[in-house]
């Protein structure tokens, strides 16, 4: 093997060569999961079906009001920061543009080992007072994008889902509302723990 020689250099050595299996756990290693979920399928709101008055979620699990769920398995990391993000479009229509309410409730859960802990609702809210009396038979159409992120230090690492739930619903003088375009992603950051290396 020829030996290198350094420019200026009379000497010639071989050239460095690093220590063979030696690990370095002095810097720990940072891990980063991307989990992309599952939208459900949800019933067009109308104001028929509630008569005016406001429905809520009654489902201690998750169940017959779920918008979307996804899974984070974070089994192997340590100090984790958890971010979780929720977007939707929220399409209406009303029967009387001067007069109307839409008001929808949603919650996101956590559900680990069949238990589920709530961690905060976000509320998508439409409302016109206005009385016209020259307007008649006329309503409004919209479409608004709606929403949310939620960020938490995850103490408790291991495979959970992550579940956002319509708990509430209130259409006044609405005609329909559908909730489409549903994505939710959680996003894991975190130190991977020694013992998996």
């Amino acid at each position: 093997m020829p030996e290198y020689c350094a420019c200026g250099e009379k000497e010639c050595r071989p050239p460095h060569k690093p220590e063979k299996h030696k690990k370095h756990h002095d810097c720990p290693k940072t891990v980063t999961i991307l989990k992309c979920g599952t939208a459900a399928s949800i019933p067009t709101i109308t104001s028929s079906v509630l008569n005016g008055a406001a429905a809520i979620g009654t489902s201690s699990s998750y169940g017959s009001n779920v918008v979307a769920t996804v899974a984070l398995n974070t089994t192997g990391l340590v100090d984790t920061t958890v971010k979780i993000d929720f977007s939707s479009l929220i399409s209406f229509r009303t029967t009387n543009d001067d007069n109307y309410c839409l008001r929808l409730a949603f919650r996101l859960s956590r559900v680990c080992d069949g238990n589920q802990v709530p961690l905060g609702t976000w509320t998508f809210e439409k409302t016109s007072y206005e009385l016209d009396s020259n307007v008649d038979g006329e309503y409004i159409q919209e479409t608004d994008s709606f929403c949310f992120s939620y960020c938490q230090c995850d103490t408790c690492p291991g495979c959970c889902y992550y579940v956002v739930e319509l708990c509430e619903q209130y259409p006044y003088n609405i005609a329909f509302a559908d909730i489409s375009g549903v994505t939710l992603t959680a996003l894991a950051v975190g130190e991977k723990a020694p013992h998996h290396y």
